[in-house]
C-alpha cells in the first residue's frame, strides 16, 4: 500500500506533460495493434516534437505550449478504440487521464477542444490549435522518406478493409488530401510548404505517368495526337516562359529609345535656348527665329512623350477591401500585392500553388497587363519619334525657304 501510495505521490510530483506521455505509452502498450503502422506511440511522439518545434518558433507562452502538448499525447490513443472516427475515444481517454491528474477543470475542457478540433477536422480556432494542426499535418505526411506514404496507405487497407490500392489510386487519394492541407503558423509555412508541394508535385507525377500510359494504349486521335503525352504542359510552360523574357526585352528596347530621345532632344533645346540668348540675334537675322521656335516646341514635345514613354507604370489591381477571391487572380505583380497584408499575400498564395487553374489564370493575367504597359510605352515612344521627325523635317524647310528667300 505504501509502495502505490509512494508511486502515485512521484507521479503527481512529474509535469502534467509527461504524465500523458506515460498514460499513451501505457495505452499503446496495452493495446498494441500491428495494423497502426502510422498513428502509434511514435506517431504521438513524432507530434509532440513538432509542436514543441513550432511553439518555441512562434515564441508562444507555456501554458499554450502545455496545453498543445498535453492534446498532442491524448488525441492519438482514440485510433485504437475507432480508427474511423478517432474523436469520441480521444476525448473519452482524455477525460479518463484528467480524472487521474491534478489539473484545474477549466484547462481540461480547454484541451480537450483543441483535441475534438483537430481530430474532427474543424478549423483551429485558438493558437493552441493552430500549432497542434500543423503538428499533425507535419507528422501525418511530411515525415516519411519514401514517395507516396507507404505506411499510411498500408495501414489504411488493414483497417478500413479496403482492398489493395493501385498506385495511381493511391496518388490520387494522397494528392486529394495533400490539396486540403492547411499550414496555420508562420514555423509551418516556412519549414513544412516546401514538403508539401514536393509530396504534391510526387502525386501529380505518379497520376501524369498513368494518365500517359492510358493514352498511349489509345489510337491517336490525330495525326500528331501521339508524339508525346506530356506536351501539352511543356508547351504551356515554354509558352510563358518566352513571353515574359520577350516582354521584358520589350520594355528594355523601349526605355533605351526613350533615354535616346530624351538625351537628343534635351542636348538641342538647351543649345537652342543658349542660341537665342545672344544679343541682336533677333534683330539682325530675324529669319532664323521661325525655325529655331519650330524646334523648340517640337523638341520640347518630343521630349515629354519620351519622358512619358520611360516613366515607370506601376499597375495596381488590389486596393484596401478587395474581397479575397478577387485578390488572389492578381498576386503575380508586385504592385498587385504591395498593399497586402502579409497574412493576406500568404493566404491567396497558398490557394494560388494549390489550385493549377488560379496559378496559370494569375500567369496569363499579369502577362496581359505586362502587354498593356508595353503598349502604352511603344505609343508614347512612337509619338515622340513622329514629333522629331515632322519637328526636324519643318525647321529645316523653313531654315532654306528664310535662307534663300
Amino acid at each position: 500500500m505504501k509502495e502505490t501510495e509512494t508511486r502515485d505521490s512521484h507521479s503527481q510530483s512529474r509535469p502534467i506533460t509527461g504524465q500523458a506521455r506515460d498514460f499513451a505509452l501505457r495505452l499503446f502498450g496495452q493495446r498494441q495493434d500491428g495494423r497502426l503502422l502510422v498513428h502509434n506511440y511514435t506517431f504521438a511522439a513524432a507530434v509532440a516534437n513538432q509542436v514543441q518545434a513550432i511553439a518555441r518558433s512562434e515564441g508562444t507562452g507555456p501554458e499554450v505550449e502545455e496545453q498543445a502538448l498535453l492534446a498532442a499525447w491524448l488525441f492519438p490513443t482514440g485510433y485504437l478504440y475507432d480508427y474511423r472516427d478517432p474523436a469520441h475515444f480521444s476525448a473519452e481517454l482524455a477525460q479518463q487521464f484528467f480524472s487521474q491528474a491534478d489539473y484545474p477543470g477549466e484547462k481540461q475542457e480547454q484541451v480537450l477542444n483543441i483535441i475534438l478540433s483537430v481530430t474532427e477536422g474543424r478549423s483551429p480556432a485558438g493558437e493552441a490549435e493552430r500549432i497542434l494542426s500543423d503538428a499533425v499535418q507535419a507528422a501525418t505526411y511530411l515525415q516519411e522518406g519514401e514517395e507516396g506514404l507507404p505506411l499510411l496507405r498500408l495501414e489504411r487497407e488493414f483497417l478500413l478493409g479496403q482492398p489493395q490500392y493501385s498506385r495511381a489510386e493511391w496518388a490520387k487519394i494522397l494528392l486529394e488530401e495533400l490539396l486540403r492541407v492547411k499550414l496555420h503558423t508562420h514555423h509551418g509555412q516556412a519549414h513544412f510548404q516546401p514538403a508539401l508541394a514536393q509530396a504534391i508535385q510526387s502525386c501529380r507525377r505518379v497520376l501524369d505517368k498513368q494518365r500517359a500510359k492510358e493514352e498511349a494504349a489509345e489510337p491517336p486521335a490525330g495525326r500528331f495526337g501521339g508524339l508525346e503525352p506530356d506536351m501539352p504542359v511543356r508547351g504551356v510552360q515554354t509558352f510563358f516562359r518566352t513571353n515574359y523574357r520577350n516582354h521584358i526585352n520589350l520594355s528594355a528596347i523601349a526605355d533605351n529609345k526613350a533615354n535616346i530621345m530624351i538625351s537628343v532632344n534635351a542636348i538641342l533645346v538647351s543649345v537652342l535656348i543658349t542660341f537665342l540668348s545672344y544679343r541682336n540675334i533677333g534683330e539682325n537675322t530675324p529669319q532664323i527665329l521661325l525655325p529655331v521656335v519650330i524646334f523648340l516646341v517640337t523638341g520640347l514635345a518630343s521630349l515629354i512623350f519620351a519622358v512619358l514613354s520611360a516613366r515607370p507604370k506601376v499597375t495596381m489591381l488590389n486596393q484596401e477591401g478587395t474581397p479575397p477571391e478577387e485578390v488572389r487572380r492578381n498576386v503575380v505583380f508586385f504592385g498587385n500585392f504591395v498593399t497586402l497584408r502579409l497574412e493576406q499575400f500568404e493566404e491567396a498564395m497558398e490557394e494560388v500553388f494549390n489550385d493549377n487553374e488560379l496559378l496559370y489564370g494569375n500567369m496569363v493575367r499579369d502577362l496581359y497587363h505586362l502587354g498593356k504597359v508595353l503598349e502604352k510605352k511603344y505609343r508614347y515612344l512612337s509619338i515622340s519619334y513622329n514629333i522629331f521627325m515632322v519637328g526636324f523635317i519643318a525647321t529645316v524647310g523653313t531654315f532654306l525657304i528664310a535662307l534663300f528667300s
